[in-house]
């Protein structure tokens, strides 16, 4: 049986970089939250996309509730990383969190086994109520853009103790910092996978220079204004937010990906993924430029210049790290789910193919035909053989 592709290993710095979230379980808060429900039977395993969770009760002598319920994760192996990460612990970011009064985050909790372990939220993904493309509440976007109000209160020094990333090498800047996007992206995805799939990044149409420090990209980030650093959830999209049982509150989870940066960027990430509707982006623009400015002076400076930069390296990110996960799942697809799974990667990557257009300078974007040939060739098929002629 193949291998998965390589994983990324421990990086400096490393999202869920797919427009369409996979679909992520149910989560919910034992303080503050609703009381225990039964409709969950015990153990339930649930798995997400870097971490496989189990959700348990509370043992006795806890700072949790009597019936209250945890989740207690580990790392799932062989899943590349594709995004910057430079706070490694997460239990110490949410108890960051907490001290600061940042409100609707699970806890984490300490373990005797190291493991870890977060308040279970009783609700359902936001994705399930409001998919990608659907309109959200006016309360469910004042939730999010005061979630962000909150953590731009939380500057480099208040996370000094948990950047992971040596000091020579993060970035001091708004320009440096996008400029750090790219060599990421450059190094560990292109670089890194295009010997693994001979060919496939040039039949997409995904040109060396898209992510290259003097690319189109590159020299765009040069005149990016200066914003002040804050802390960035780095992955805040519809799977992440989590709608509460009790009281429709959004709660938000997986902070394994945040980061310290241009709160901007943390802006274009969360547009990217939740694909509001224009008129809704609009808004949700507004009250968050709002929401920052009120807490962080500056930190929606140049919003309307730089929006749009930020969001043309989100586009082409997900073309290069959509391209390996495709690729991934093409290659361990069984044979009797290989054409199921040939249709579904070629209709996706002609998606994010189209959005990310403009800024791949593509003049003819590869049908989805083409592009189930490109990945049809890499398990030795020839179009005649993958389903389509």
């Amino acid at each position: 049986m193949r291998k998965p592709l390589p994983e990324l290993g421990a990086p400096t710095f490393i999202s869920s970089a797919l427009p369409y979230p996979s679909s992520a379980p149910p989560f919910a808060p034992a303080h503050g939250g609703p009381p225990t429900s039964p409709r969950l039977p015990e153990p339930v395993t649930l798995d997400g996309h870097h971490r496989s969770w189990q959700v348990h009760h509370a043992p006795p002598g806890g700072d949790t509730p009597p019936g209250a319920r945890l989740k207690t994760g580990e790392p799932r192996h062989h899943v590349p990383r594709f995004d910057p990460r430079c706070i490694l612990d997460e239990d110490g970011l949410l108890r960051q969190l907490e001290r600061r009064g940042v409100p609707r985050v699970p806890r984490a909790h300490r373990t005797a086994n190291g493991l870890q372990t977060h308040d279970y939220i009783e609700g359902t993904a936001l994705s399930a109520p409001h998919p990608p493309g659907s309109w959200l509440t006016a309360h469910q976007v004042g939730h999010v853009t005061e979630l962000f109000g909150h953590i731009a209160g939380l500057g480099p020094a208040d996370l000094a103790t948990l950047h992971n990333c040596p000091p020579a090498t993060r970035p001091t800047d708004s320009a440096s910092f996008l400029q750090s996007l790219l060599r990421f992206t450059r190094v560990r995805v292109h670089r890194r996978y295009a010997p693994l799939l001979p060919g496939l990044f040039a039949a997409l149409g995904v040109r060396p220079d898209a992510v290259a420090p003097d690319g189109p990209l590159g020299r765009s980030a040069r005149h990016l204004t200066g914003r002040p650093f804050c802390l960035l959830h780095g992955d805040l999209h519809r799977d992440n937010l989590i709608v509460s049982a009790s009281d429709g509150a959004l709660w938000t989870i997986d902070w394994e990906l945040a980061l310290v940066g241009d709160p901007l960027y943390d802006l274009a990430t969360h547009l990217h993924l939740m694909r509001y509707p224009r008129a809704q982006e609009a808004a949700v623009v507004h009250r968050w430029a709002t929401a920052v400015e009120s807490v962080l002076p500056g930190a929606a400076a140049g919003l309307e210049a730089d929006l749009p930069r930020y969001l043309r390296y989100k586009r082409v990110q997900s073309v290069l790290t959509d391209t390996v996960r495709n690729a991934d799942a093409v290659r361990s697809a069984p044979p009797d789910r290989l054409a199921a799974q040939l249709a579904t990667s070629a209709a996706q990557m002609h998606d994010v193919l189209l959005r990310a257009a403009g800024p791949l300078g593509l003049l003819r974007v590869p049908t989805a035909t083409r592009v189930e040939h490109a990945y049809a060739a890499l398990r030795g098929l020839t179009p005649a053989h993958s389903g389509k002629g």
